[in-house]
């Protein structure tokens, strides 16, 4: 089958579903989705959240644990013998709740992970059929220099003086050329890919109403780091951004992104490419949002770990009521 310009088109199509390398989608309604609370709004508690690190405080803030961690900080400080039942219970949840975001950036990194690698292994037919082309035509290109060379030998044994062996030979010549031309022309190949459900939209966008990403690593992807102000995504967009400009000419970009970030069509081996490094930068990223959470846990150890169990009260003096 031949498709625009002259490539021919693989009648098999693929979809991404079919790699089932992604989650269900737990939305609003689903009894497995984790509520996150927004940020801590009392200033009396919030003063007890000062003393992390901005990026343990930007963890528990897109985790939703603020309102919850001010209060344990707030009651552990107010403390002075064994810890009541109700913070011990506030404690424990804080503990399930932070193994809970753990297991949702694995999660999410093995999406996109196992997304890239499954791309990946689509691309090797691109170079199989290409070079059984190629092989195709080779030995058809020896198969018709042969026969013209035995036909016209014969012919001219039977009549020295016929032209017909070199009108034959010169045939067998011209056929043996073009085939060996075609041999090494490469064709282009491309696939129908599909990708209804396509997880790089949210990160374009900058929203998930469709629940495509755990909503705490949706925000750890979109709220900005210390260091200069940009989001993860900032930087992932940058960076495919990029991979689009090195790899296709810029006459040719704006199709490919839409064709990207749609639901799918005509892939050829250079789109494909591109979709597999995508998912592969945005594996990384999601698996670098792990320091975050691993510099809120060491945070809570220390906070929550001094020597007489009681969490010191904050050196600003909450406002009373």
């Amino acid at each position: 089958m031949m498709g625009p310009g002259g490539t021919e088109i693989d009648a098999r199509p693929i979809d991404e579903r079919d790699f089932h390398c992604a989650r269900a989608i737990m939305d609003g309604s689903s009894p497995y989705e984790m509520p996150l609370a927004g940020p801590e709004r009392d200033p009396a508690l919030a003063v007890y959240l000062d003393p992390l690190p901005y990026n343990a405080r930007r963890a528990a803030l897109a985790a939703g644990l603020e309102p919850l961690l001010a209060r344990i900080l707030a009651a552990r400080a107010a403390t002075s013998d064994r810890p009541s039942v109700d913070l011990l219970a506030m404690e424990n949840e804080l503990t399930l709740r932070v193994v809970a975001f753990h297991s949702q950036l694995l999660a999410a990194a093995f999406e996109a992970g196992c997304t890239a690698d499954m791309i990946q292994k689509v691309l090797p037919d691109f170079t199989h059929k290409e070079q059984t082309r190629q092989l195709t035509i080779t030995v058809a290109s020896l198969v018709v220099g042969a026969v013209g060379s035995i036909v016209a030998g014969a012919w001219a044994i039977e009549d020295m003086s016929s032209r017909g062996p070199a009108v034959i030979g010169v045939g067998a010549g011209v056929g043996t050329a073009v085939l060996g031309i075609a041999a090494l022309t490469h064709e282009e190949r491309s696939i129908q890919f599909a990708h209804s459900r396509n997880r790089l939209v949210p990160l374009v966008s900058g929203i998930d109403p469709d629940h495509l990403y755990p909503p705490f690593v949706f925000q750890m992807l979109t709220l900005p780091d210390a260091s200069d102000g940009k989001t993860p995504r900032d930087e992932l967009l940058e960076a495919w951004q990029r991979d689009l400009e090195r790899n296709l000419p810029a006459t040719e970009q704006s199709a490919a992104r839409d064709r990207l970030l749609g639901d799918g069509g005509s892939y050829d081996e250079t789109l494909l490419t591109l979709r597999a490094d995508m998912f592969e930068a945005l594996e990384s990223k999601i698996q670098g949002l792990a320091r975050d959470l691993e510099l809120l846990n060491r945070s809570l150890v220390q906070t929550l770990s001094t020597p007489d169990g009681r969490t010191p009260r904050p050196s600003v003096v909450p406002p009373s009521h």
